[in-house]
């Protein structure tokens, strides 16, 4: 039996879903993770935690590598905790995460119903949405912005970083090098400026920044004039800044945004193009953060849908797949909770010159209740939740509601219980299609068609 600190010989069996490989040791094939390793890998290992049912470990030496393995194509991959798989070519990881998506589903699913993954269109410059972390040195108080090291709190200043647009490293180090303000410690929950957010539109040409603060509203006046000053340079540096915002999160919480934004400096939005589709999306708005591979995964959606049906829209934000779909709708009804993204979508569809919808604002579990109630029914419903997927009473009363469901999940582990929910239900999956929105790391973004029997 292994022990903690332990060095042994493993051999790699699979990668799984998460950022770790899998392999089995001894007679009873004890289960063993390890992260930054490939499937056939043979390897010289460190057992860094231990339980009953499985161990951690971490790579001493690479005894056999995979001729997959890659050098990774960044200078921070070790360091910065986003990008899991740079060590892998790309096809061999595509190949990889589409039997992850096997390995799941294939109790309750048909193997020849799981499709291969579809290739994001780029696999660099893709991210159009950036959330960093800022914080300062201690002595020099030098400003840095970046991610977290991998399973920690110490931060990793991003000069560069292949995965989203040039530009962005830019204004980054502009903010490095000039913003007024000093930066928030988490220990001492002091200091102002927590995070620096950017969202961009594929063309790269328009952007809005968020600058998240440990203050509110309220104490904004006394670095009002500061910050007015400071985004009046950086806008007269950067021409493709559309809109400056400033949002108030004063809490100690895991959650970025507080609940207040104001606008300091121009547009409330930018303008997104899908093929034919155009979006307005504001700077808390969510919206796909890969915008080339985003068409791929609507583009499913869509052609699952019958010429003249009525569409229900469940958790639709800023109306993005309804509207993209919405040449083969009689009428789209959109649930979305959050009321920017409300008023956003009512801007989308009347900029998509679009008539036949209807937008329901609130809790979307509630709506499905009240639609059961009614006996309201859909041709088809798309589902689109939160990483969290949906709640088991919600699905119980959107079941009711059509015999069609096309489920579009970011985490295959609760888009598969919710099958299951729904299985209960008479629903039988007709497919699953995963897209790789996430080019090197191991997300997968998957559409499920369901029809009841």
């Amino acid at each position: 039996m292994i022990k903690l600190n332990d060095i042994i010989n493993i051999k790699i069996e699979k990668l799984t879903y998460g950022d770790c490989a899998l392999s089995r040791y001894g007679e009873n094939n004890f289960v063993i993770f390890v992260k930054g390793a490939l499937p056939d890998e043979e390897l010289k290992v460190k057992i860094t935690s231990l339980n009953k049912k499985f161990a951690r470990a971490e790579i001493i030496e690479i005894l056999k590598p995979s001729p997959h393995r890659i050098k990774p194509f960044c200078a921070l991959y070790n360091a910065c905790g986003s990008c899991q798989n740079q060590i892998c070519d790309y096809n061999y990881l595509i190949e990889q995460k589409t039997l992850i998506l096997k390995d799941i589903f294939k109790d309750i699913i048909d193997e020849k119903l799981i499709y291969p993954i579809i290739k994001s269109p780029k696999t660099f410059n893709y991210r159009h949405k950036i959330q960093y972390c800022a914080r300062q040195t201690k002595n020099s108080k030098r400003i840095l912005l970046g991610y977290y090291k991998d399973n920690s709190h110490d931060l990793t200043n991003i000069k560069f970083c292949p995965t989203q647009p040039e530009i962005i490293n830019s204004i980054t180090q502009f903010i490095r090098e000039n913003f007024p303000l000093d930066c928030y410690d988490e220990k001492k929950h002091k200091g102002i400026l927590k995070n620096v957010l950017f969202r961009i539109n594929s063309a790269n040409d328009e952007i809005l920044l968020t600058f998240v603060f440990n203050s509110t509203q309220n104490d904004f006046i006394n670095f009002e004039s500061l910050i007015f000053k400071f985004s009046k340079k950086i806008s007269t540096q950067f021409r493709e800044l559309k809109g400056i915002f400033i949002n108030f999160n004063p809490l100690k919480t895991n959650n970025i945004l507080g609940k207040e934004t104001i606008k300091i400096y121009g547009e409330n939005y930018i303008i997104e193009t899908l093929k034919n589709k155009k979006y307005y999306i504001g700077a808390t708005s969510f919206f796909q953060i890969n915008p080339f591979a985003a068409s791929c995964l609507f583009d499913i959606v869509k052609n699952s849908i019958q010429d003249n049906s009525t569409i229900l829209d469940a958790y639709g934000g800023v109306g993005a797949i309804g509207i993209y779909c919405s040449k083969k709708t009689k009428e789209i009804t959109l649930i979305e909770e959050n009321e920017n993204a409300v008023l956003m979508a009512q801007k989308n569809f009347k900029l998509n010159n679009i008539e036949n919808y209807e937008i329901l604002e609130g809790d979307a579990k509630k709506h499905f209740i009240n639609f059961q109630k009614e006996n309201k029914k859909f041709d088809y419903i798309i589902l689109d939740p939160p990483r969290s997927g949906c709640e088991k009473d919600g699905l119980l009363a959107i079941s009711k509601t059509s015999d069609k469901i096309i489920y579009v999940s970011c985490n295959p582990q609760t888009l598969k219980r919710d099958i299951l929910e729904l299985k209960k239900e008479n629903f039988k999956p007709k497919f699953i299609q995963g897209v790789d929105l996430f080019p090197y790391t191991y997300h997968i973004e998957s559409v499920v068609l369901l029809e009841r029997e």
